[in-house]
């Protein structure tokens, strides 16, 4: 019997369609050798340009992805410039006088509260029950609440930081945590504030999103809000946790590489996606407790398997959106929200 796993270790949803993963993974080693002879072209040097954007939109090998991650992101530099920190947090954050004057805005301690959502994270992985696994998740996360206390720990970085130590792992099973730190570093500074403690950008880029979806696919919105719930109860995690349980673990890789390059306008282009996709399915509920259900089990849809495919449709079915278009309605939004 085959082993019922993606190749990171993640469980197949139920039911799901096991040809069609046979017949992606056909697909993906065609697509792996034509992309992986044009990433072998660049030799290394990852300068940012139409010719490298149109490769990242395309998937980024998986042998590449982390040396590519570094080299676009800040993650890289700051590493080199900062070396050993992540070592130095890391080992301060486990002094019990350190940890113990780390607290929320509740008062409690925050480690404590990491320990709390490790084993939250990843239940479908099996490597998440590992103690290694653990130990340097929290090792990251502290070392964070550390570097950057205006943010601390927020729920929902365990899911990214998980993400991020099974995308970056050797293929002999070792784990970096120190590029871990950096790309987590590095990924909140590309976000609006959507981690601190008051979460300021959060409700208003889903409003922001409420707005793009109800103009790209008018009925669909009219579908989804219906029953007078509004989108934030279901999208908020999406931005908070990077699209974490709702796609694929490959698709959602596939995601990140557009993010590391283009910025955040990608989770708007990525949600509005969603809704597209899934119209029909949106169509036919009729009930708050369904539409709430089809939200929770989006992780296990197999609509987002091919994750090529599905990138392809993202860029193709979505249009342009601007960085200055997306600042101008987080203004309008943000200005309306005063008043």
């Amino acid at each position: 019997m085959k082993e019922e796993k993606d190749e990171y270790g993640f469980d197949w949803p139920p039911n799901f369609d096991k040809d069609q993963h046979w017949r992606y993974t056909h697909k993906r080693k065609l697509t792996d050798l034509q992309l992986v002879a044009e990433w072998d072209a660049l030799n290394g040097v990852y300068k940012r340009s139409e010719t490298l954007k149109k490769l990242v939109r395309k998937g980024i090998p998986r042998q590449y992805r982390v040396d590519v991650w570094l080299s676009i992101s800040s993650a890289g530099k700051n590493m080199m410039e900062n070396k050993g920190l992540f070592n130095e947090l890391a080992t301060r954050s486990s002094d019990k006088n350190t940890n113990s004057d780390i607290k929320d805005t509740s008062g409690e301690c925050v480690l404590d509260i990491i320990k709390r959502d490790l084993s939250r994270t990843f239940p479908e992985n099996p490597s998440f029950k590992e103690p290694v696994m653990l130990n340097n998740m929290q090792d990251i996360l502290a070392a964070f609440c550390l570097h950057r206390p205006d943010i601390g720990y927020c729920q929902g970085l365990n899911f990214i930081v998980g993400a991020l130590l099974v995308a970056t792992q050797r293929k002999d099973g070792e784990l970096v945590p120190e590029e871990c730190f950096w790309l987590l570093v590095a990924l909140v500074e590309i976000l609006p504030d959507y981690h601190s403690n008051k979460m300021t950008c959060l409700n208003n880029d889903c409003l922001v999103l409420n707005d793009l979806v109800r103009k790209t696919v008018p009925q669909t919105h009219a579908n989804v809000t219906l029953f007078g719930l509004p989108l934030q109860m279901f999208v908020t995690k999406w931005f908070v946790c990077l699209f974490v349980d709702v796609l694929p673990f490959h698709t959602l890789l596939h995601v990140w590489d557009t993010l590391f390059y283009e910025g955040n306008k990608i989770l708007f282009r990525v949600a509005v996606y969603q809704f597209i996709l899934h119209k029909r399915e949106l169509k036919k509920l009729n009930d708050p407790s369904g539409l709430a259900m089809f939200f929770r089990d989006l992780f296990w849809d197999g609509k987002a398997w091919d994750n090529f495919e599905y990138m392809r449709k993202v860029f193709k079915k979505t249009k342009k959106m601007k960085r200055k278009y997306i600042e101008h309605k987080r203004m309008t939004r943000a200005n309306e929200t005063e008043v």
